[in-house]
């Protein structure tokens, strides 16, 4: 049983398909491009901004500034309401903590905004922290959040003895996205793939997952 459990916000605890496609929409009519390309909307959901925006629209320099802003604009608008937890995910998250778990939501999206989803919902019954980067990320990698994370850790425990290592041992990362696995493999935790959530079951595999939660309910019982 593992005592820390990082979660993926968009495609694990928030159904946020509508929030991310609408406000990305959004930007890049402000652009003049109009997408119709379901595959290219199915990726843009995981990844930082900066990538999603450049690697799969080509946008560079100041119109991908434009872009970043134009998305925000319309997501912090309101968009971000468009975002309903999954079934069945409160009540696992009210499992995990009442076994005496430590959860934090660990995502690409700027700290700023993942609280203000959290709050929406009132996640702070269940969560520790809310873990993510002061700005856009420019790199969909996840392993510099989990460290926060950890770090997070020793700091609400207060126990200076403990190492990020030491808390990466007895950690698992919940994710919907190749990027999660990735990360938690390359630092030793657990791997739990949600496949209820944006990514395949061959990504999720690829990447290394430990195990496939194939509704929210499967997390406690592989953590």
């Amino acid at each position: 049983m593992k005592k820390y459990i990082f979660l993926d916000l968009d495609g694990t605890i928030t159904e946020s398909a509508g929030a991310i496609l609408t406000s990305a929409a959004y930007a890049l009519k402000q652009l003049g491009i109009v997408d119709e390309d379901p595959e290219k909307k199915r990726a843009f959901i995981g990844p930082p901004l900066t990538v999603g925006f450049s690697e799969l629209y080509g946008l560079s320099g100041e119109t991908l500034t434009r872009a970043i802003r134009y998305y925000r604009e319309y997501y912090v608008g309101g968009g971000y309401k468009d975002a309903p937890l999954y079934d069945g995910i409160e009540e696992t998250l009210l499992r995990l903590k009442e076994e005496g778990r430590i959860l934090m939501i660990v995502t690409s999206k700027p700290k700023y905004i993942a609280r203000m989803v959290a709050d929406h919902h009132g996640m702070d019954r269940y969560l520790s922290a809310v873990i993510g980067p002061v700005e856009e990320k420019t790199k969909a990698g996840k392993e510099d959040l989990i460290e926060t994370a950890a770090q997070e850790v020793i700091r609400i425990l207060g126990d200076d003895s403990l190492t990020v290592s030491d808390i990466y041992r007895d950690a698992a990362m919940v994710g919907d996205r190749k990027f999660d696995m990735e990360a938690a493999k390359n630092l030793g935790l657990l791997a739990i793939g949600a496949l209820y959530g944006y990514g395949t079951r061959e990504e999720l595999e690829q990447a290394g997952a430990d195990h496939i939660a194939e509704k929210p309910e499967d997390i406690a019982k592989y953590c």
